[in-house]
């Protein structure tokens, strides 16, 4: 609810604190004493389109700023939490939102201290107050909300809208899958061309993992062919094959034979192992030499067959990827897709009969969702003919139409529409079309009675709702204002001391001049202010004790119909 609301430098308002509390909260005054004025401040809280003329004294900005206690209120707890502006100081229990409008015509909202856009005010507002104007049509009367009004009245149907919602998203998924294998299919032939065309390509070259490195390689040895078979006969001279016994090889196995005969000793037993390991080194290196000189004979034309090959791998790399395990990878790719393509008319054939299914499950659930609303909208239609009756207003005609959408959607199959006729005879138009009114405001009284327990937003804001009304009509109209307050907190701008008496927090509104300058200032009314300012409504200025007594009997009998 509305705790507090706190104006600064706003049109005739030049510093204004008002206290809110839950039940009735009454704003009354002179006509012209700047009631209006706090309900437009409301309006630019809650999102309303912003004039720079609001602003009283030009030098400095124009503030509104108001406390709301979120407690409970689960739809405006999960938005400011995904906006990252919860009060984590005050339990997240409470946010203050505000708007500043800057003399250079800049304006800045905030809720908790963060900027917001005046997009996202609009929509955490709507969590948290309806304000009815008059001339003015407002949040309930949205016909995206009246699924949600019926529904309260259909009974228990969490699990079958649970259902219809659980379904729906299958149903979605299945049809996107569809599309997909059916564009594939559109495109197949030409598709399986080009994917052939890439495997003849690649398997036809015989590519193997690690061939370009070897290639390379062997590149490299061509190239230097002469000067490798130079060094590795050298080396194989000097290791092993010196011919006069010089080399490494013959000098170790002269050293191992001295050695050998005089293993006697324990120093040169100790040289034997280590020797030998040496003399059995050199045979094996010798051999790798040996084996890679013969590597060496070359046949005419073979580095032209591996500059070829290159090239080849060179090609099918600035196609396939930037080497050959990417290319192979490419291949294993085209492979796949091709099967999934030559397969996919059987998955079509699939998803088809999955979805047939999934189709014949939703239109279960939305036409048992669809039943079950038709009640609803029978026990609601009723309850709002109750609600009016009690209102003096029996001839009011009112309909909730269930229609049937043309596609089907996550909430079902039923589109809802609330007619309206204020006079019998008279035709019934859709409520959101119809203009605004003493019937149309007591209209909305009673729908907003007669959803006070599926209407979730807390606090509820008339203006005037009692323009025009007087009589039994009049206490008729306070009576639903006080059903209300079980369920919601109430903001009412009155001229009414009907309306007046039943409030439990009443502020009066006036207008002074200081020093040459119109000022509106607000005053909370203690319980003989109360009295006096009723007294006032009833009779003027000049009332009389024997309206002081009067109006104390009409505070007295609103606190006994609260009471029963």
């Amino acid at each position: 609810m509305l705790e507090e609301l706190y104006i600064d430098n706003f049109v005739l308002i030049d510093d204004m604190h008002l206290p809110f509390t839950a039940g009735i909260n009454v704003l009354s005054g002179e006509t012209g004493a700047g009631k209006s004025i706090i309900i437009d401040a409301l309006g630019i809280l809650l999102g309303d389109r912003i004039n720079h003329d609001f602003i009283k004294d030009s030098g400095r900005r124009a503030v509104v700023e108001g406390v709301f206690d979120v407690s409970g209120n689960d739809e405006a707890l999960l938005f400011l939490s995904q906006q990252g502006v919860s009060d984590e100081d005050e339990s997240r229990n409470r946010v203050i939102l505000s708007r500043e409008i800057h003399p250079g015509g800049r304006a800045t909202t905030r809720a908790n201290g963060r900027q917001i856009t005046v997009g996202a005010l609009r929509s955490l507002s709507a969590c948290l107050v309806d304000i009815h104007l008059q001339g003015d049509r407002q949040n309930m009367m949205k016909p995206v909300y009246y699924l949600d009004y019926v529904d309260g009245f259909a009974g228990s149907i969490d699990e079958v809208r649970r259902e219809v919602s659980s379904s729906y998203q299958t149903l979605e998924w299945q049809q996107d899958q569809l599309q997909e294998l059916q564009k594939g299919i559109q495109h197949r032939n030409q598709r399986l061309d080009y994917l052939d065309f890439q495997i003849r390509e690649i398997e036809s070259s015989s590519l193997q993992a690690g061939e370009e490195e070897e290639l390379i390689l062997k590149r490299g040895r061509i190239q230097d062919a002469a000067k490798l078979l130079k060094g590795s006969n050298r080396l194989l001279e000097l290791l092993y094959d010196g011919g006069d016994g010089s080399s490494a090889h013959d000098q170790v196995g002269a050293g191992l034979d001295e050695v050998r005969q005089l293993k006697g000793d324990s120093f040169f037993a100790s040289l034997v192992e280590p020797l030998e390991n040496i003399y059995y080194s050199l045979q094996d290196i010798s051999g790798r030499i040996a084996e890679f000189n013969r590597s060496l004979d070359f046949e005419p034309g073979e580095l032209e067959e591996v500059e070829n090959r290159l090239y080849l791998i060179g090609k099918l790399k600035g196609k396939y990827g930037s080497g050959v395990d990417e290319i192979l990878a490419h291949l294993e790719k085209a492979r796949q897709e091709k099967k999934t393509l030559l397969n996919c008319e059987d998955q079509l054939e699939q998803v088809e009969r999955e979805l047939k299914l999934t189709k014949a499950e939703y239109m279960q659930h939305a036409e048992e969702l669809s039943q079950r609303r038709r009640q609803g909208a029978a026990r609601l239609s009723a309850r709002v003919h109750q609600e009016l009756a009690d209102l003096n207003m029996p001839h009011i005609n009112f309909e909730v139409r269930l229609s049937r959408r043309e596609t089907p959607g996550s909430k079902g199959i039923d589109d809802i529409e609330f007619w309206f006729s204020p006079n019998p005879g008279e035709e019934m138009k859709p409520v959101a079309k119809i203009a605004s009114g003493g019937e149309i405001s007591r209209f909305i009284l009673a729908l907003k009675t007669a959803l006070a327990d599926v209407y979730n937003i807390p606090t509820l804001i008339f203006d005037e709702i009692d323009a025009g009304l007087g009589g039994e009509a009049l206490n008729s109209v306070a009576r639903k204002l006080s059903d209300l307050t079980h369920s919601h907190q109430l903001i009412l701008v009155t001229h009414s001391p009907q309306i007046a008496s039943i409030g439990n927090n009443n502020l009066m509104v006036d207008k002074t001049v200081a020093e040459g300058k119109t000022y509106t200032k607000v005053k909370h009314l203690d319980a003989e202010e109360k009295v006096a300012e009723i007294a006032r409504m009833l009779a003027g200025d000049g009332y009389t004790q024997l309206t002081t007594e009067h109006a104390r009997e009409m505070i007295t009998a609103a606190r006994t119909r609260k009471r029963s």
